[in-house]
């Protein structure tokens, strides 16, 4: 299994109720980067246009980053055993143990406790295959490690068309059963009612939100407000943006690279659950639009594998992902 991968009420770290928007930009070290690799020049060439059109200067060369052995005490000691690094982005690592059944996640911005909780509960209620989670630390991971190819490697190469039909009817069956359980209240927010996550170039947080209405005026104030001149612009993307969806379990994330299939068996792990959380219905089918692989069928199939299509809301959220400050 690649990198990442209770109840909903709060679990102990403090109850959290619905508020106003407000919203906290996570700092650059903690960028988890906007495509599917991780792609450092990406986030560089984002980072540059947001500080340029803020008058900011962006320093032509990046700090070095520090190697994973730097990082992290138990990385070391993973490593030195004969583990190996299956993935590396900005902001994580991914190392599977010498046994070869485990597979640990460091992130250095932390654990983001959601997901643990999120991966915990859709076991427990829902057929979706997920990882078992072994071991949580501050800055890692632990699970299970499942045998399988992401579906960006797999699609074409290893997949037959009848495995790519049957991954298709798996995958709607598992975004039926998400989509069945409904957030407490319509509160919006990350898993275990804790701040909302908006995940573009770095992650927005806010909330949690008690109804649509204010999870759109979240959205809406971070749009950068001087290349618009004046609230026109604002108000014109607001007005396109409806207050009335279902508010249902979300992964967050279901690009290709999270779901793991193998020949003859369809989808054999859905991971990284960490932006899982209450959201409105379209947000699982317009999120891996941003962007996409056309290379990989998988995204032409999104549409069919989705009971509706969202189309008016992916046209929103394009324009957000092009002027959104974060």
């Amino acid at each position: 299994m690649p990198a990442s991968s209770s109840e909903y009420p709060s679990d102990g770290e403090g109850e959290s109720r619905p508020s106003s928007p407000t919203a906290e930009v996570t700092p650059a070290e903690d960028i988890p980067g906007l495509d599917p690799s991780g792609s450092a020049r990406r986030i560089r060439r984002r980072m540059r246009e947001i500080m340029r059109a803020q008058g900011r200067p962006f320093p032509d060369s990046p700090p070095p980053l520090p190697t994973l052995a730097e990082s992290h005490p138990l990385a070391r000691e993973l490593l030195a055993a004969g583990g190996e690094v299956v993935q590396e982005k900005i902001a994580s690592w991914v190392v599977k143990h010498a046994c070869g059944t485990k597979i640990t996640k460091f992130r250095s911005g932390g654990i983001r406790h959601a997901e643990v909780d999120a991966i915990r509960f859709v076991s427990e209620h829902t057929t979706i295959p997920v990882p078992r989670v072994l071991d949580v630390g501050e800055e890692h991971l632990t699970t299970e490690f499942i045998e399988g190819e992401t579906l960006n490697e797999a699609w074409e190469k290893t997949l037959s068309a009848a495995d790519r039909l049957l991954v298709a009817r798996q995958l709607r069956g598992y975004i039926s059963q998400l989509r069945a359980i409904k957030s407490p209240d319509g509160v919006i927010c990350s898993f275990g009612g804790r701040p909302a996550i908006d995940a573009r170039f770095r992650y927005l947080e806010g909330g949690p939100f008690a109804d649509e209405a204010a999870y759109n005026d979240f959205l809406v104030s971070d749009l950068i407000g001087d290349l618009h001149g004046d609230e026109s612009i604002r108000s014109m993307i607001r007005s396109q943006m409806r207050e009335d969806q279902e508010i249902v379990l979300t992964h967050g994330d279901l690009h290709s690279v999270n779901i793991l299939a193998r020949p003859g068996v369809g989808v054999v792990a859905i991971i990284d659950w960490e932006l899982a959380g209450f959201y409105p219905e379209y947000l699982d089918l317009v999120r891996p639009f941003r962007p996409m692989d056309w290379d990989c069928g998988y995204y032409k199939e999104l549409l069919n594998i989705f009971p509706q299509r969202y189309d008016a809301e992916w046209v929103v959220n394009s324009v957000l992902d092009r002027w959104s400050k974060h």
